[in-house]
């Protein structure tokens, strides 16, 4: 079987994942779990508001202490999209059901005009 590129992969993911915009996000309020699965530093200087820091390379070690209940609606997003889409198909992977990638990612967020937060260094 040849190996699969970036792009391919994430296509694949693409497609079997949901998806959710900025304003229906915004709508959920607190019935999601919101992880932001860039790396800490980027998390630390700026990330959503109520958003969890969870990199995507501690994604399958720490998800079962973010959500224990997979039938939870979570929500992955990091600077564009790639990541937090490859992170929602393992999620899925995993047995979470109901996963959505936030449409445009933290960049799309942030040109809407909608609200961050920094953390408390």
């Amino acid at each position: 079987m040849p190996l699969k590129t970036l792009k391919e992969l994430v296509a694949e993911a693409k497609a079997n994942v949901g998806h959710i915009s900025p304003d229906e996000l915004t709508e959920a309020g607190d019935s999601v779990i919101l992880l932001d699965v860039r790396d800490e530093p980027d998390y630390d200087e700026e990330h959503l508001p109520n958003a969890v820091s969870l990199p995507r390379g501690y994604l399958e070690l720490d998800i079962d202490e973010v959500a224990p209940d997979e039938d939870t609606h979570i929500v992955t997003y990091c600077g564009g999209g790639t990541r937090a889409t490859l992170s929602a198909h393992t999620l899925k992977n995993m047995g979470y059901e109901n996963v959505s990638v936030l449409t445009g990612g933290f960049r799309g967020w942030k040109a809407a005009g909608l609200e961050t937060e920094k953390s408390n260094q």
